[in-house]
């Protein structure tokens, strides 16, 4: 084993890695090299660029990504890494040529890749970073000082079907929901490969504490045992916690199969700190083996977010399969999940659970997140852990569900005809679609709007909030076996100014009611959560129907064009008796 003494104006060339950012310079002293040096992950090592492969950018410790050429000395870490769109790779016996297998820092030696991915870059170890002792510098020597006994604060879990699920993105909504609520928190990553890309979103969201696996002194998690993961989530909960946090989301990496995180989730110390799981899926089979797997693993599963979102029938399908809401990151940085762990609470009972959750019991919610997932917070049916457990927004989806019914109604009217029609008398045709963002009491609603080539058209519903929001409330509010009617009230006042096409009232009202049928089936709540009017707003609004509705449906007197007529008149007389029962 040779020696070489590593100068500072050597250290001030070299570009070093997120990997070693909790290794400060002043230690790296020297150099050892040899056959006989077998390197150990975490180990740090001076290594020179041979060949520039994927990797041709070098994350620093600053986060900055720095260009790398041929001939560069760069300090990584070595390590293992286990990644299904990427790299596997192993630690090799010796200092020999080897691989840079993520930007982070991370050399080992590549077993297999993704099919068309590039070969990674390729490095030379020089020799193995000491300090000045001669030992080798190692990153659990500089890892994070605390306990390793039970945390005093609750975990929430960011689980998901694979890489690239939406996990990352559903940790920091996650972690935005309950900073709007007042919570100190801490984003955390427990498993993985070293990359500081995870840790500079969760900071730039607002994370109170923002740590990772490298804080607790691994440049990488694959084939560590679990009682070392164990224990290292546990410094560095202990760690969020004497920073003053109040709660961590912990995101664990890759999918359900991979090796540490299948034993993870079975795992008892996590368990034992965690309140709930959320689970990022790419489709809705994936959500639902993965939720199956977790809730076998006796997981609190409180929702499923990710990758899936961006399909609606792919969200259908997920949550007619699991029995639970799927989540959009928008939902989750609203608060969207905190009154679902808060009515667990609420079952669980703050007397013998977290102080956190006993915190979260007590709290009034702001309004409008009480709206959108419609649990009636503090009732019996809460507390007993029934339906507003899931916290499902049925009123949300009905709305929606209305809404692309009455534009594809308002369309083919100033079209002159159907959608896929060919009609000689068609006045404008469809030319794609536009976003907007329809604000209710029940949260926002991202409206696909179709678009007209020769018309601007804007939903007539968007200025038409408080009736359509008022109606949804006679929905949630109906008797059992009287939906169908309750769903027609809503169909009737969102279609205010509408000319009606035959069928168009049948097909709306078809798919609410199969929309509400799904909802009783999984248990999902259909309450309310203010005080009911002394009148019921199912027969406010039926009063104004007989003034404005003939008895087959149609409006009583044809408007000129659509969208004009009494849209206006009628709302303003269902506000009027509103008022005066009690609704507002």
């Amino acid at each position: 084993m040779a020696y070489a003494i590593l100068s500072r104006p050597r250290l001030a060339k070299v570009k070093r890695a997120f990997s070693t950012r909790r290794v400060p310079v002043s230690a790296m002293r020297g150099l050892i090299t040899g056959d006989d040096v077998q390197p150990r992950p975490g180990d740090i090592v001076l290594a020179r660029v041979d060949e520039l492969g994927k990797q041709e950018k070098l994350e620093l410790t600053d986060g900055r990504r720095a260009y790398m050429f041929p001939g560069d000395e760069i300090i990584v870490c070595y390590g293992n890494r286990y990644a299904p769109d990427q790299y596997e790779s192993r630690i090799g016996p010796d200092l020999s040529p080897c691989d840079l297998v993520a930007a982070g820092g991370l050399a080992s030696i590549e077993i297999s890749r993704r099919i068309g991915l590039r070969p990674p870059t390729q490095i030379t170890p020089v020799g193995l970073v000491v300090g000045a002792d001669g030992e080798r510098l190692n990153t659990m020597q500089f890892r994070v000082d605390a306990s390793e006994q039970r945390p005093d604060i609750p975990a929430v879990l960011s689980l998901g079907t694979s890489m690239n699920a939406g996990k990352t993105l559903t940790a920091t909504s996650l972690m935005r929901g309950f900073k709007r609520l007042g919570f100190k928190v801490a984003a955390m990553k427990i498993t993985g490969t070293g990359s500081g890309g995870d840790m500079w979103i969760v900071r730039d969201a607002g994370a109170d504490v923002s740590l990772d696996f490298t804080d607790a002194g691994y440049s990488s998690t694959y084939l560590v045992s679990v009682p070392e993961i164990e224990r290292a989530t546990y410094r560095l909960m202990n760690h969020a916690a004497a920073q003053g946090c109040d709660v961590a989301v912990i995101e664990i990496a890759d999918g359900l199969q991979q090796l540490e995180t299948a034993q993870l989730i079975r795992s008892r110390k996590i368990l034992d700190v965690t309140i709930g799981s959320v689970f990022a899926a790419y489709d809705a089979m994936g959500a639902k083996y993965g939720v199956d797997v977790l809730r076998e693993a006796q997981h609190n599963v409180l929702g499923i977010s990710g990758r899936l979102g961006r399909s609606p029938l792919g969200v259908r399908e997920a949550e007619d399969a699991t029995g639970l809401r799927v989540y959009s990151p928008w939902d989750l940085q609203e608060g969207a999940m905190v009154p679902v762990m808060r009515s667990r609470a609420v079952e669980a009972g703050i007397s013998i659970v977290h102080p956190f959750l006993a915190r979260l019991a007590r709290m009034a919610m702001p309004s409008n997140v009480m709206l959108s997932n419609l649990v009636a917070i503090g009732s019996a049916s809460s507390q007993a852990g029934g339906a507003g457990a899931t916290g499902t927004s049925l009123a949300h989806d009905l709305l929606e569900r209305a809404a692309y019914h009455v534009m594809q109604l308002e369309v083919d009217a100033l079209c002159a005809a159907p959608f896929g029609s060919r009609s000689s008398g068609r006045r404008d045709w469809r030319n794609g679609f536009r976003l907007h963002e329809w604000h209710t009491d029940f949260g926002r609603i991202d409206l696909r709007v179709p678009k007209l080539r020769c018309n601007h058209y804007d939903p007539s519903f968007t200025q038409k909030v408080t009736a359509p929001v008022a109606a949804v409330f006679a929905v949630i509010e109906a008797e059992i076996d009287a939906f169908d009617a309750a769903v027609s009230t809503l169909v009737r006042e969102m279609l205010t100014g509408i000319r009606l096409r035959p069928g168009a009232l049948d097909d709306l009202t078809a798919d609410l009611a199969a929309q509400i049928a799904t909802a009783r089936r999984q248990g999902l709540p259909l309450m309310r959560t203010v005080q009911a009017p002394e009148r019921p707003l199912s027969a406010t609004i039926a009063a104004v129907n007989e003034r404005y509705f003939d008895e087959d449906g149609g409006f009583a007197d044809e408007p000129a064009y659509p969208g004009a007529g009494y849209g206006e008149d009628r709302i303003d007389a269902i506000g009027a008796i509103s008022d005066r029962s009690g609704l507002n």
